[in-house]
């Protein structure tokens, strides 16, 4: 398969899964752990975003 597809399907399950523990340490009321792993989300999903488009270019 694409090397640039499969780069942007791992970054999107690292993305969720950072999403999902940053909203269990936010119902846990631990607000700065919970910005981390929300920042650390954010970064995912934009590299996933990056490498998807880059994905649609390879043949």
């Amino acid at each position: 398969m694409k090397k640039n597809y499969i780069t942007a399907v791992v970054f999107l399950a690292i993305c969720f899964g950072l999403l999902i523990t940053a909203i269990i340490f936010n119902i846990k009321e631990n607000e700065m752990i919970s910005t981390y792993f929300a920042m650390g989300a954010s970064g995912a999903a934009f590299l996933s975003c990056l490498f998807g488009m880059n994905s649609w270019q390879e043949k």
